[in-house]
């Protein structure tokens, strides 16, 4: 309009100087220029006018945001919406609050965590995000990365009625035995170190091409400074560190760093961050819940438009559990057996690193058919050691490994499901959550892989909206025992020559039970109660209790056991839930 202006003006001017004289054209031209410049400064000043309130309108926006940044902001045209601090649309001030910055009916969409028990207690973000929906809660949008929070803050007491100087995570193969004055003890400790921190960053590298990073945090670690008498300097540890590409257009995604084994249950399908983990409050899981979580490079295929079906392979960092007596612990054998060695440089000098010549294989198929989630697992593991004399010495390398398999079959859909898993064959121990070890030596100081077996079978549900219970029973055994005798010396794992005649005397100190434990099982149940939830997060509330039976083979003098009642309580916070 202001170019129209002017050029009419001008036109005015030139056919008004013809028709006056010379001398009146100069003045004509004078008054149109003062004219001119007068409605030029009118225009800059309605202008700064527009900007100031403009200005003020965005500063307006933004102070609502931060007072409240999960309330509706727009106006809908037809309806009473709520604008802000309760404004209705119809209220002369809701058109200060227009949707300015263009986020649709709300600015942050509610929150997401992974579509599994375990995620949602945890507040895992999800395994199947969507970068092109509107941001939700606990988003951050960076250029074309999206970042995602999650995690939980805890308060939590344990009671257990034989002490084992544990924090939230037991050590089921450390219970005591009854010659252990810490048998006859109980322990309560509280802690807050569960508490964890997510964060997970993603984008795209192209159309089809999806790339993300994920870290996971907790303060489980111990530095060799931590105590808990005065400062608690409990360390933070790398629980999850893995980067993926995700090809959905053809189904492939390849994951590379530390990341809940392949062996894990899923939830459904086969991708991060939808493994199916018991949903207790225990930081150490359940007996018979096969899992590990380490370093490993990941391919998995799905098919199908909605990935009913896929495969998968992972190539993990081995790291055997050896056990049991080795003929050349004998000084008479003139031998030395080296399967471990002790941590140096930035590997943990207070414990040993096995010898293992090659990574674990995990290969694995899924499939949700459209009624349960169904998988079959298989695994490969590879163990070395050498016997050494003067002069000379021989490496031992052996193969072990099994199968399995699991499902979740929703029982009364959204209300309750069953679980079960398992895994059966040798050198597995490694891979239960009791820690059981994976081989002993024979009669020339090799690796002899133990044959073990794993089972898990797990009830949950939701029987009200804001009340989820579990209940699990699971166990780990060593199958048979691996063990021979020469010159009266008892060698092996669970060899009946060991002596057991003073593990239920106190202080008696000829008991072999803690290294030749066979079974270790475990019934449990809790709750989770969701005591509040709004847009600053979720308070959850929880309870469990377990109890947990500890057997050794039997040798001399019988077949010794333990046991342990354990309680936990939980209170958790969610601040991105």
């Amino acid at each position: 309009m202001t170019v129209i202006f002017l050029s009419y003006s001008a036109s005015h001017f030139i056919s008004s100087a013809y028709a006056a004289g010379s001398d009146d054209a100069i003045t004509l031209m004078e008054r149109q220029i003062h004219a001119m410049q007068a409605q030029l400064e009118a225009m800059k000043q309605k202008q700064a006018a527009e900007n100031r309130r403009v200005r003020a309108e965005l500063a307006r926006q933004r102070e609502l945001i931060e007072a409240d940044p999960y309330a509706s902001r727009a106006r809908v045209l037809g309806q009473p919406t709520t604008v802000g601090y309760g404004v209705p649309s119809s209220h002369p001030q809701a058109g200060a609050y227009d949707d300015v910055f263009g986020l649709g009916n709300t600015i942050l969409a509610p929150s997401r965590t992974a579509s599994t028990p375990y995620g949602e207690l945890t507040a895992i973000p999800p395994a199947h995000p969507d970068l092109y929906s509107p941001m939700r809660r606990g988003q951050l949008q960076i250029g074309g990365i999206r970042l995602t929070l999650g995690g939980y803050l805890e308060a939590a007491g344990v009671w257990r009625s034989r002490n084992s100087a544990a924090d939230i995570a037991s050590a089921y193969n450390g219970i005591p035995w009854h010659n252990q004055p810490a048998s006859h003890m109980s322990e309560f400790h509280q802690t807050e170190r569960q508490s964890r921190l997510a964060f997970l960053a993603e984008g795209m590298l192209t159309h089809w091409l999806e790339a993300d990073a994920y870290v996971e945090t907790d303060f489980q670690g111990s530095g060799s400074s931590s105590n808990s008498r005065q400062s608690n300097s409990y360390v933070p540890r790398a629980r999850v560190v893995y980067g993926e590409l995700k090809d959905r257009e053809d189904g492939w995604y390849l994951l590379g760093g530390q990341s809940w084994s392949l062996i894990t249950l899923f939830n459904k399908g086969m991708l991060a961050r939808d493994e199916q983990t018991p949903m207790v409050i225990e930081a150490q899981y359940v007996p018979g819940f096969n899992w590990t979580r380490n370093s490993q490079f990941r391919v998995v295929k799905t098919f199908g438009k909605e990935e009913r079906y896929a495969a998968g392979l992972s190539i993990e960092n081995p790291s055997s559990v050896p056990a049991g007596v080795s003929p050349c612990s004998n000084a008479a054998n003139h031998c030395t057996t080296t399967d471990r060695l002790t941590g140096t440089n930035v590997n943990n000098p207070s414990t040993y690193y096995t010898t293992d010549p090659a990574p674990d294989l995990i290969a694995k198929v899924a499939a949700d058919p459209g009624w349960g989630h169904y998988e079959l697992t298989g695994v490969m593991r590879f163990f070395r050691d050498r016997t050494s004399t003067l002069g000379e010495g021989h490496n031992h390398t052996r193969i072990a490994g099994g199968g399995g398999g699991g499902m979740v079959l929703p029982l009364i859909n959204s209300k309750l499901y069953f679980q079960a898993s398992g895994l059966v064959g040798t050198g597995l121990g490694r891979y239960g959550t009791s820690n059981m070890p994976d081989y002993t030596y024979g009669r020339n100081g090799a690796v002899t892989p133990l044959p073990e077996a794993n089972l898990l079978i797990g009830l949950y549900g939701t029987p009200l909206k804001k009340l989820k219970l579990y209940s699990y029973a699971g166990a780990e055994t060593v199958l048979s025992r691996r063990a021979f005798d020469d010159n009266g010396a008892h060698y092996g794992y669970g060899n009946r020559g060991f002596d057991m005649r003073g593990c239920s005397t106190e202080l008696a100190t000829n008991c072999a039970a803690s290294g030749n434990i066979r079974t270790v099982a475990q019934v449990t149940g809790g709750f989770w109660y969701t005591a509040a939830k709004g847009d600053y997060g979720t308070l959850l509330v929880g309870g469990q209790y377990a109890h947990t039976h500890v057997q050794a083979f039997s040798g001399l003098g019988g077949k010794p056991k333990s046991d342990a009642d354990m309680v936990l309580m939980s209170l958790r916070y969610q601040p991105f839930n």
